[in-house]
């Protein structure tokens, strides 16, 4: 998509500035074009990932339900991240402790968000897929009975957007799905065996198109909940004292289906000390899962094929010759095969085509033009979105050098040298396929990734809030300035216990916390989380100049940092016509300076009274953050503010509707804006005092005031 630009505004704008010197003020004078329109922002953009992992506790109480509530949620994405690739809706539904699907939808409901899915790619089926959908949106009778039984309600869910699993493409997947990815992936088996290369055109393709696979050896842990038994790709289990006893178990693999004569059981003979184990991988990581694969996988383990049966339901009975014991282990190893994303896209579409469903891998960089079949594959089963997650690297560095400002600027970044040349290169694509856009889902980002939760403490004060705000904000303008086609925005995350920094809110004592990045996100959508104006629409002079630095890497390994320009101020408005009030949000993302805002409301409102002002602040190196309400007092129809440094400011201005601006303008009085009405207010320029020509009622007549006349030129005034 490319910025929808006001040409002819532009063009006056630059011949005014070069035909009369700048106003200078020591305040960054914010107006608007009168007879703005508003834009809304979709639900889809104002997202929180919200676990299905969470206690019940953690959402079910009104503290909690107050706090989401009055951020403005649109949407809340479910079940997660990494688990939901193999996440079981129906079965967690036996477990109310936690945040299962039935109380998600209950959750939903309640503070007025609706819910994208994140589909099990790891362990579905189309058809599993496909009944999902029919279960949550088809207004079927028999669905209705179905949504009744499960979740107590009988009306469609409707949930419109779809992810096709979760960060299929990385490594850490490979203990959540059948297949996975990763660069330069290795699959390892004992030591005397050769180990096999899966390369990611590999591994990507099987993801689109399906296929077999075995589930056989290792892979290297990469986090993300991998440890050294769900790393090696078969289904491992212990025995119970009744299967001892018994002298047989079933066991249900974790990513089948299987089938006789795929199959490989391993029963160790000897039991294994899985705390000596820990402890061997904490002192010898380089070499832990070679060594308990190796112990597990040893020959004298190996059962013979008599021993264990593949039966109709998929389960392997295992029979063994000689006797089970308690806590034994048990390693199934067995060829799979799986359909790929194109036909659980297809069959999910069949089941709602109204839905939008998006791809968690990129197919650009090693599938398109390159895998056979694949291009006219997609023709036919395209996505609506690509899902990305953008979290930033390198942000202890920039925080540790003072670069404070810097990591503020990042979304910039991300949305002028990332998705928008993305987008671009996703349109071309499309049109050269024939195919409808494909847009853009941001479904995981935060200022940086902490699971352990020892980071720097700072990112959980004022740090993560203004980036936080400046990030839903900043996105929300570029879709509506038409230079973004985005789909879905999702912050991660919302509620968990201890003071993890991804959380939007902490759990701790019982007691629902919030964060700055809460405070700053309720701050955005009280502003900016329904409607908004397009950037053209406002007319800016004045904001400070920052001069920032980049890490850039140089061609001979080095790297060096490079000074540039930014501008220190981010400002948003939007006009509630419904009870007359215009609102500005200022982000002041200068980490040294304090800056003043004078700002002029339009001439076809009144200002009422005063207006209310409320500050997000903190302290720059820890984690104390808070917010202050106050007044501002209209001085014809002006208000005057200071931002602190690296703050997030909001202003609430209650008006009276006045009349066309046209008669403002119409200084002549002949019944429309013309020459003799331009020339009037060329010759009050510079004008300070009880001037007629005052357009934009900030006491000096100024190039403000001559760009909204021009945006006025050759109306009739009525």
């Amino acid at each position: 998509m490319k910025p929808t630009l006001n040409l002819l505004f532009l063009v006056f704008a630059m011949c005014i500035s070069n035909y009369l010197s700048a106003q200078v003020t020591n305040a960054t004078e914010i107006s608007l074009i009168p007879h703005h329109t508003q834009h809304a922002v979709p639900n889809s953009l104002k997202g929180v990932n919200q676990s299905a992992k969470s206690n019940i506790n953690y959402t079910n109480n009104q503290t909690f339900i107050d706090e989401f509530s009055a951020i403005n949620p649109g949407t809340m994405r479910f079940p997660g991240g990494t688990f939901a690739n193999s996440y079981d809706w129906e079965l967690e539904l036996n477990n109310p402790n936690n945040l299962n699907l039935k109380n998600t939808i209950a959750l939903a409901d309640s503070v007025g968000a609706e819910i994208n899915y994140v589909i099990n790619y790891g362990t579905t089926t189309p058809e599993e897929a496909a009944q999902l959908v029919h279960i949550l949106n088809d207004p079927d009778p028999i669905y209705a009975a179905q949504r009744q039984e499960h979740f107590g309600v009988s009306e469609p869910i409707g949930v419109h957007y779809w992810e096709l699993g979760n960060e299929l493409a990385a490594k850490w997947e490979w203990h959540v799905s059948w297949v996975a990815g990763g660069q330069n992936l290795w699959i390892y088996y004992q030591t005397d065996t050769d180990s096999l290369n899966i390369p990611r055109e590999t591994t990507d393709s099987l993801h689109y198109f399906g296929g077999e696979i075995w589930r056989k050896g290792w892979v290297p842990m990469s986090g993300d909940g991998m440890n050294p038994i769900n790393s090696m790709l078969g289904t491992h289990r212990k025995i119970t004292a009744q299967e001892a006893l018994d002298g047989e178990l079933n066991i249900d693999v974790e990513f089948g289906p299987i089938y006789q004569g795929q199959v490989i059981v391993w029963a160790v003979e000897t039991l294994i000390d899985y705390a000596a184990m820990a402890i061997l991988c904490d002192t010898y990581p380089s070499n832990c899962q070679q060594n308990i694969y190796d112990l597990i996988a040893a020959p004298q383990n190996l059962l013979d094929p008599t021993e264990y049966t593949v039966q109709t339901d998929g389960t392997v009975l295992i029979h063994p010759s000689t006797p089970l014991f308690e806590n034994q282990t048990i390693l199934v190893e067995y060829q799979t095969q799986h359909a790929g994303a194109f036909d659980i896209r297809d069959a999910m579409k069949t089941a709602d085509p109204s839905i939008e469903i998006g791809y968690c891998i990129d197919f650009r960089t090693h599938l398109l033009g390159a895998v056979p079949e694949f291009d006219d594959r997609l023709a036919v089963s395209p996505p609506d979105f690509l899902i990305t997650h953008p979290y930033n690297k390198s942000t202890d560095l920039a925080l540790n050098n003072g670069y404070l400002s810097e990591l503020m600027h990042l979304v910039d970044e991300k949305i002028y040298e990332d998705f928008i040349p993305d987008e671009t290169e996703l349109d071309i694509i499309c049109a050269n396929m024939g195919i409808p856009e494909i847009g853009i889902a941001l479904t995981e980002w935060n200022i940086r990734l902490c699971g352990p939760g020892n980071c720097n403490a700072s990112y959980n004060g004022i740090l993560g809030g203004l980036y936080t705000a400046n990030f839903f904000s900043q996105f929300y303008q570029a879709e509506a300035d038409n230079m973004l086609d985005i789909r879905l925005s999702n912050h991660f995350a919302g509620i968990a216990e201890g003071m993890n920094l991804i959380h939007m809110w902490h759990y701790i004592n019982n007691t629902v916390v919030p964060t700055a990045q809460s405070e700053a996100t309720r701050m955005v959508n009280e502003v900016t989380g329904n409607q908004m104006l397009l950037s053209e629409e406002m007319v800016i002079e004045n904001n400070p100049i920052s001069t920032l630095h980049r890490l850039v890497e140089n061609t001979d390994g080095t790297s060096s940092m490079v000074p540039f320009d930014a501008e220190a101020l981010k400002i948003y408005t939007s006009d509630d016509t419904l009870n007359n009030v215009l609102n500005l949000l200022i982000l002041n993302n200068d980490d040294v300076f304090a800056h003043n805002i004078q700002f002029a409301i339009p001439c076809d409102r009144i200002g009422v009274g005063s207006a209310g002002l409320e500050i997000l602040s903190g302290d720059l190196s820890s984690d104390i953050f808070s917010t202050s309400n106050s007044s501002i007092q209209n001085v014809s129809d002006t208000y005057t503010f200071s931002a602190p440094m690296f703050s997030v400011s909001t202003l609430k201005i209650p008006y009276t509707p006045g009349s066309s601006c046209l008669c403002y303008a119409d200084f002549n009085n002949d019944g429309s804006v013309g020459v003799v009405d331009l020339l009037a207010l060329l010759s009050d320029y510079g004008c300070s005092e009880s001037c007629d020509t005052d357009l934009n009622a900030d006491h000096n007549i100024g190039v403000t005031d001559i760009l909204i006349l021009l945006t006025l030129f050759g109306g009739v005034c009525v």
